[in-house]
């Protein structure tokens, strides 16, 4: 097998299952551990992998710029947001977290839903402003103008006060192994936060999130009451999840 045909395949396996593994694509292949490790190096330089210790994962997008991440997989997104709102309770407080999957859920929340909102996204907020009987806590803090996120120890601070019935937790990348992860130190310890004043944690993630790792670590998989995903994503890729007693919808 030529080299280019070695990368699609190995883009392949990553884009099916999060991940692959050098042992596993040696023995596959038929080809040595070198050529395999070479081979990752390389799609790595051009940054469609991210290599890891034994292998290599998805690469973490989630610093891409709000607006670009708002046109991606928008009919994925549009499915499985509609799966979270059984979740929904009246008289709830719930911390809607940013992210453009959580903005897109709050277009699916039912018109006479009398709940309360905290948020650190302006957008998401905003989004609510229709709604007569949602109660709308935007938090304190300094925008990142790229990520449209409020955040900082002013944001960290409002976070410490408050008990949350439902968290929809955002997230930019999870690995079964390595966990929640984001790319910045801010980010990682307001959601840490968050995660300590709710009383139940849910996560809407489109597929290719998952299996990815990005810089900083957040909090293990076990937090998670439950993962909404698309139907269909690839039972090696959710199975790992499952066994770790996360209740997978899709």
């Amino acid at each position: 097998m030529i080299k280019t045909e070695r990368h699609q395949l190995i883009l392949d396996r990553i884009e099916q299952n999060g991940k692959v593994l050098v042992n596993d694509l040696t023995s596959e292949l038929k080809m040595t551990e070198d050529t395999i490790r070479k081979d990752l190096q390389e799609l790595s330089k051009m940054g469609l992998i991210k290599r890891v210790h034994g292998g290599a994962i998805r690469v973490d997008n989630s610093i891409i710029a709000f607006e670009q991440r708002m046109n991606k997989n928008t009919n994925s997104k549009q499915k499985i947001v509609k799966l979270a709102v059984p979740f929904l309770q009246t008289n709830q407080v719930i911390y809607i977290d940013s992210g453009t999957t959580n903005l897109s859920f709050t277009n699916e929340i039912p018109t006479n839903y009398s709940v309360t909102v905290i948020t650190n996204s302006p957008s998401i907020a905003l989004n609510l402003c229709t709604y007569p009987n949602i109660q709308i806590h935007l938090l304190p803090g300094e925008l990142n103008k790229k990520s449209k996120v409020l955040q900082g120890t002013t944001t960290l601070s409002a976070i410490m006060d408050v008990n949350i019935d439902l968290c929809i937790l955002g997230i930019s990348s999870i690995d079964s192994d390595k966990g929640i992860t984001v790319p910045s130190l801010e980010e990682s310890m307001i959601k840490r936060q968050i995660i300590k004043q709710s009383s139940q944690i849910i996560s809407i993630v489109t597929s290719e999130k998952i299996g990815t790792s990005s810089t900083y670590f957040v909090d293990d998989i076990k937090v998670l009451d439950a993962l909404i995903t698309e139907k269909g994503s690839s039972e090696s890729l959710i199975k790992p999840y499952e066994q770790r007693g996360v209740k997978i919808i899709s």
